[in-house]
């Protein structure tokens, strides 16, 4: 008899626990998944963020085979911002713009560039006009990456890989 009614006990545990393990089922699962897309979304901003605004064609290398080059401007003349002197300064630059043929957009973008040539060299001397003489060597990558993110943002398009500006000289 003590057998049987401890048989009964352990049964009755079993289906107490059984029942609130069920009702517990039921009770999270629905806030757990809930909260699983929440968690998602989050590490998908996440991700978002951790992109750098610079375009990924920057940290990814493009074969040399892969680049094509026009040159927008041979010998430019740039009025720089007046320096500490308070003499005029003017900066020559030969600019090239590269893109990346492998592109998505390659084929829209490509026969647009040498038409805008005007707005390309506009965008580049507005960005090399607000540097002073004593910046001008300085703040060279950094007014060249500004210049690409200008492009990029004009044309609406990551095919422009980079800016090359070359021959720099500044005279007086």
């Amino acid at each position: 008899m003590k057998k049987n009614i401890l048989a009964v006990i352990i049964l009755a545990a079993t289906l107490v626990n059984l029942t609130l393990s069920a009702l517990m089922l039921f009770v999270y699962m629905p806030n757990a998944k809930k909260m699983n897309t929440m968690i998602t979304k989050i590490c998908g901003m996440i991700d978002m963020e951790l992109k750098s605004p610079l375009p990924a064609d920057k940290e990814e290398q493009v074969p040399v085979t892969d680049l094509e080059s026009i040159v927008v401007g041979t010998n430019m003349a740039i009025n720089l911002a007046p320096g500490e002197d308070g003499r005029k300064y003017f900066a020559q630059v030969t600019a090239t713009v590269v893109l990346n043929k492998k592109a998505p957009d390659y084929k829209k973008i490509q026969p647009l560039i040498e038409p805008q040539a005007e707005l390309i060299k506009e965008i580049i001397q507005n960005r090399i006009g607000s540097l002073t003489p004593e910046s001008f060597h300085e703040a060279k990558e950094l007014v060249k990456d500004e210049i690409l993110a200008d492009l990029r943002e004009s044309f609406d398009t990551e095919c422009i890989y980079n800016v090359v500006l070359g021959n720099y000289t500044m005279m007086q």
